[in-house]
């Protein structure tokens, strides 16, 4: 959902008041799941919610895309969604003092937007601009000294912290699919896409979290796992110390 930058801003701003003013900020980034879950009961029911609709649509969906879509059609619809998160790449770059990575991202989004047909081809990688770590106003906002927040359990949408809840609005006026709100069915064409192609991303994950004792806790603590590898750059706390459960760095890049 695309947001009026007046409203996302107001949001934003309520969004950190609300966790500078509950005292959040003092909240130990090496804290253990639990302590930062003080609405489990509403989130548990959110979380229902969300997988009995995944189960009965979403996953279907992606699954029959998966299956109907070529390989190479599916690598270029995922490229085009990559580059058009850029401008929040780079932005989140600068705003960390990631200069350098800052103007590789830079360079990325201008060859692949440009000879990359729209970012449907990432030429950039051809030509030794590797991409970076994933960045956005969430780690933004850790690496300012905010803390994470208590987690929230957002319908449809997963999994937040509330510092991660506040970046991803920070981040809206950035988005590329903004300039589309006076073309409606486009936009929302594209938003389905992006959440179609996100989510076949996620269906290697399926098996794990169905088979978890408590799928809940299983999602909560990959979740925190993920986001303190990205805040961390890949050099993060040791989780098993923190959470009990350890996971490859492949599996931090592709979790949910």
């Amino acid at each position: 959902m695309i947001l009026p930058r007046r409203v996302a801003a107001r949001i934003a701003l309520a969004a950190l008041l609300a966790c500078l003013g509950s005292g959040c900020a003092s909240i130990p980034e090496r804290a253990g799941p639990q302590d930062d879950d003080p609405m489990e009961r509403m989130n548990r029911a959110v979380f229902s919610f969300n997988m009995k609709a995944d189960r009965a649509i979403v996953r279907p969906v992606a699954t029959g895309y998966r299956r109907i879509t070529p390989d190479p059609v599916e690598r270029r619809i995922s490229n085009f969604f990559e580059n058009l998160s850029s401008p929040v790449l780079i932005a989140s770059d600068l705003l960390q003092g990631k200069v350098r990575q800052a103007s590789i991202d830079t360079g990325r989004f201008l060859l692949n937007s440009s000879v990359g047909l729209l970012g449907l081809f990432d030429v950039a990688r051809h030509m030794g601009l590797e991409a970076g770590q994933e960045e956005d106003f969430g780690q933004v906002l850790g690496r300012w000294g905010i803390g994470r927040g208590p987690y929230i359990m957002v319908p449809i949408l997963g999994p937040y912290s509330l510092r991660d809840a506040a970046g991803r609005v920070l981040g809206l006026p950035l988005e590329p699919l903004r300039e589309f709100d006076n073309d409606t069915g486009a936009r929302n064409s594209l938003v389905m896409l992006y959440a179609i192609d996100t989510r076949v991303g996620l269906l290697a994950a399926d098996a794990e979290l169905d088979a978890a004792f408590d799928p809940y806790v299983f999602l909560r603590d990959a979740y925190y796992q993920r986001r303190e590898f990205l805040l961390h750059d890949g050099e993060p706390p040791s989780f098993d110390e923190d959470f009990g459960v350890e996971f490859s760095e492949e599996e931090f890049l592709g979790a949910p």
